[in-house]
């Protein structure tokens, strides 16, 4: 059984291989490539642990129809003991996030349907009719969803109206990372080995006014460290972002109701600059500001490591923002402007959950 691949299909296969998380697939990827290299079908039937015959149907429908179809399985399984009818409900109750582990799920269907499965079993099963084990999202309830979606409709206007390098629109919001707290983070250990991590006062702190725009990615900042952010510093970032942009006419900026950014002297300065506009976040909305997502990768990125003085957190936070560039396939999936929108709620056996 000879067999001759192209480089570029050896690469495709190689990078499926690398890529699939099933096994039967890998076999099959595996045996072409043994095949390939000059091993016999018996050879690689031995180290697959199939027999050789089924090696020669793997090779045969490559050649006949090719790589997509040697790596599409036909026999899905079934669900188990449990009828069409039950696997529904069964969705339903997963849907209400009140199963916390697989032996509860082996529970409730031993109390509703009377099937007795293993919490292997349930899982195997939990798989098989698309549920996933994951971190419930977190969202604040007081959060109005009407005037969420009203919010997110007129970001769509803006961004609809918005062209050339007249409007610019950015996402603003402050950070404020605090030396001696924030640098708590777990790791590999020795066994019965203790890591200690000097821990600050929690008084030193970096206040971050920043600005982040959709359009084009751009990242700007003033970073205070003897000095809280007020109205003042305020006027002197939007100074900063006129300066930077000389040749645009109008500023939208989307941020939250931080009580500086009301101050008088706020008020007083942009009543001379009518070419920006303040759009306000509805209360308890941080979902709907883009830049709280680069304030997640830098926590991300900055604080998995022990600062031993606060500059040495500063310069950590610097080699973050002020090279975003290096963070570009991370920050492509993270800053899109796809809103997680707040749930209408409801109240379910006592616990609240999404509707």
């Amino acid at each position: 059984m000879t067999l001759v691949l192209h480089p570029s299909v050896r690469q495709d296969i190689l990078r499926r291989r690398r890529q699939t998380p099933d096994k039967r697939i890998a076999q099959r990827l595996c045996a072409v490539l043994w095949i390939a290299d000059g091993r016999s079908s018996r050879q690689v039937a031995d180290l697959l642990g199939v027999n050789p015959r089924q090696v020669r149907k793997w090779l045969r429908l490559f050649r006949t129809q090719g790589l997509e179809a040697l790596c599409t399985l036909h026999y899905q399984g079934g669900t188990g003991r449990l009828r069409p009818a039950q696997i529904e409900r069964l969705q339903q109750e997963i849907a209400t996030g009140r199963f916390l582990a697989a032996r509860q799920v082996a529970d409730w269907i031993a109390q509703t349907f009377h099937v007795a499965y293993t919490a292997r079993g349930v899982r195997n099963l939990l798989h098989r009719i698309g549920a996933s084990y994951h971190k419930a999202t977190g969202f604040f309830w007081k959060a109005d969803p009407d005037k969420q979606e009203e919010f997110v409709h007129k970001y769509e206007q803006h961004k609809k109206e918005a062209g050339g390098q007249k409007t610019r629109r950015y996402f603003v919001d402050a950070c404020h990372p605090v030396w001696g707290v924030e640098m708590l983070y777990c790791c590999w250990l020795l066994v019965g080995q203790r890591f200690l991590v000097g821990l600050g006062g929690g008084r030193k702190r970096l206040n971050i006014l920043g600005a982040y725009c959709p359009e084009d990615h751009e990242y700007l900042d003033v970073r205070l460290t003897r000095e809280n952010i007020n109205g003042q510093q305020f006027v002197n970032f939007l100074r900063l972002l006129r300066a930077s942009h000389p040749e645009t006419t109008r500023f939208i900026l989307y941020l939250d109701n931080a009580k500086y950014y009301h101050a008088a002297v706020v008020q007083e300065w942009l009543a001379r600059h009518p070419e920006f506009h303040l759009e306000f976040l509805p209360a308890y909305s941080p979902n709907l500001n883009l830049i709280e997502r680069l304030w997640k990768l830098l926590r991300k990125k900055a604080f998995t490591r022990w600062h031993k003085t606060f500059e040495d957190m500063e310069t950590a936070v610097s080699e973050v923002l002020d090279h975003l560039e290096n963070y570009q396939k991370e920050l492509t999936t993270l800053m899109t402007e796809k809103f997680q929108r707040h749930p209408r709620a409801k109240t379910v056996a006592g616990q609240s959950v999404a509707a």
